[in-house]
């Protein structure tokens, strides 16, 4: 523990040093207020589940508003066939409502139903007067701010009021946009985005002068090293978070809580650039990307509090909740803090083992120096151990980007969109489900079918383990979607989806190392069927 002191105090005094130079964070702040006012720009424009659900209406059909519903006007003969072939979800003819068994019909149904009921409500309002008691209204009448003494009458006393000035029917009122909290909580981001940089900064440069090789030469462990460097760094951006807490009325502890995983996903973020980029200019340039990208992933869900549970991705939606005293349970709090403190934890381990010379300073090509940190981090256990083991490493990334491809896919127009996100989402888990059989059959660890097969087998389990174990905590938010169920095999049947994974997995792994096909044609093929399985899924096939 001592050493780790002693390096953050040194790495303390090169930050001392760092911030005495000519940097501004004048450029950050002018970029997430374009972010912000971009957000605001596109909160009243963006419709969340657009063109979802395809209905075939006929005869004297009220008229369908809504973005979620695709309207096609049939005749009821050729709505019962496209409704048999699964073509459209809903079919209405006159006062009757037609649907399907599966899923995705009865999803349509239950949108469909609350649609009508929230037309009515405002035929309603719009129908009767005001003082009707009928769709409730709240009228708001404010206390004189000095109120003449109370009058009396049979009943008690009684305050004299102003006459009321609106009339609010809740189930017609929106929830109002968290724009002003959204911005509040990007106050926190901007400083442990501005530190992660510096971070990163004084890495590349210990790394660029060989500094940090002398280091690596110490009786230190590569994890004291990054711990010891990452820590002065952590401790600023947990202090501003309690110092932003205190100045705009926030609970401290909560702040804490919901930003300390948020801190780590950051800093484990940059902490992999300088592993990876022996230059000072790729490394500004993966930087600014990486600033870019993760602004736009907390801010852009946490718009949707309160309209969309998919908003809980991002853990700005409990810092809104925060200031707005609304409460949030354990699942919400899990679904984004524990994908993060996860990633936290995986970025460590592959630092503790990326942290050596050759690997360092070796000039090649990224997807080579990839491969190789694969086969450091593998290489220390058996190969049965290892498979498993990363498969369940690589489930906390993996379940955030499909997340996150779920919350777009659910604003964006069924068709091409949809299937571009089905074919990303294979694509991405037959990369990660494979890589690993791949880089040992490179080096030789992996030789036979049989141990190709074995192999497959143990990475689809391990994904399907991972998988279904984060899954678990939010299965309330991501299962309202209907391409849920295709990126994350929702079901009961877990054997269906674990030969599913076997059957992929060993197809690439096969076609690359027995067949000698290029990595890529092989997972491209990979994922071809998984794209099929999945929209087989997604249709109610299974």
């Amino acid at each position: 523990m001592n050493q780790i002191f002693v390096i953050a105090w040194r790495e303390l005094t090169r930050l001392r040093k760092r911030f005495e130079g000519g940097a501004s964070p004048v450029a950050v702040i002018l970029l997430l207020a374009v972010v912000g006012l971009s957000v605001y720009s596109l909160r009243d424009t963006v419709s969340l589940g657009n063109g979802l659900y395809r209905l075939g209406v006929s005869g004297d059909v009220p008229e369908i508003n809504d973005s979620r519903f695709a309207v096609n006007f049939v005749t009821p003969e050729e709505g019962q066939k496209l409704l048999a072939d699964k073509t459209i979800d809903v079919l209405i003819v006159g006062s009757e409502v037609f649907s399907r068994e599966d899923d995705k019909s009865q999803f349509a149904v239950r949108a469909l139903k609350q649609y009508m009921e929230e037309t009515e409500l405002v035929r309603v309002a719009n129908s009767f007067a005001d003082e009707d008691a009928f769709p409730l209204r709240v009228g708001i009448s404010h206390l004189s701010a000095a109120p003449p003494p109370p009058t009396t009458d049979a009943s008690g006393p009684v305050l004299q009021t102003t006459q009321p000035v609106e009339f609010i029917i809740p189930s017609l009122t929106p929830p109002p946009a968290p724009f002003t909290q959204v911005i509040v909580t990007l106050l926190y981001i901007m400083p442990i985005t501005f530190i992660s940089i510096f971070f990163t900064s004084s890495f590349m440069d210990e790394k660029v002068n060989r500094r940090l090789t002398i280091l690596l030469s110490a009786p230190v462990t590569p994890f004291q090293i990054i711990l010891g460097k990452m820590l002065p760094y952590a401790v600023f951006a947990l202090s501003t978070t309690m110092l932003i807490a205190k100045l705009t009325g926030g609970n401290i502890p909560l702040a804490l809580a919901i930003f300390a995983p948020t801190t780590l996903f950051i800093f484990a973020i940059y902490m992999m650039v300088p592993l990876f980029y022996r230059t000072f200019k790729d490394t500004t340039f993966i930087a600014m990307f990486v600033t870019t990208t993760t602004t736009a992933y907390l801010v852009f869900p946490a718009m949707f509090t309160n309209n969309n549970d998919l908003s809980y991705i991002s853990p700005l939606t409990l810092a809104v909740k925060m200031y707005r005293n609304e409460p949030f349970g354990w699942r919400e709090y899990l679904l984004p803090s524990l994908p993060m403190t996860a990633i936290f934890a995986i970025a460590m381990y592959a630092g503790s083992r990326l942290l050596n010379e050759e690997f360092l300073m070796g000039y090649k090509p990224i997807s080579r120096k990839v491969a190789d940190a694969i086969y450091l981090m593998m290489a220390h256990f058996k190969p049965w151990f290892a498979v498993t083991l990363w498969s369940l490493l690589v489930i906390p990334a993996v379940y955030m980007t499909q997340v996150v491809m779920l919350a777009f896919a659910t604003n964006l127009p069924v068709g091409l969109i949809l299937g571009a996100t089905l074919i990303a989402s294979a694509l991405i888990e037959e990369l990660v489900k494979t890589v690993g059989i791949i880089v040992l059959a490179e080096h030789g660890v992996v030789n036979s079918v049989r141990q190709i097969l074995w192999l497959s087998f143990l990475s689809a389990l391990g994904f399907l383990i991972g998988e279904k174990l984060l899954l678990l905590i939010s299965i309330s938010m991501v299962t309202q979607a209907q391409v849920s169920s295709a990126l994350f095999g929702a079901g009961i049947f877990l054997l269906i989806p674990l030969v599913a994974h076997f059957v992929f997995t060993s197809t690439v792994s096969l076609l690359r190392i027995k067949l000698r096909f290029p990595y890529w044609l092989a997972l491209a093929l990979g994922t071809i069927l998984h794209f099929f399985y999945n929209a087989y899924v997604m249709r109610g096939g299974l």
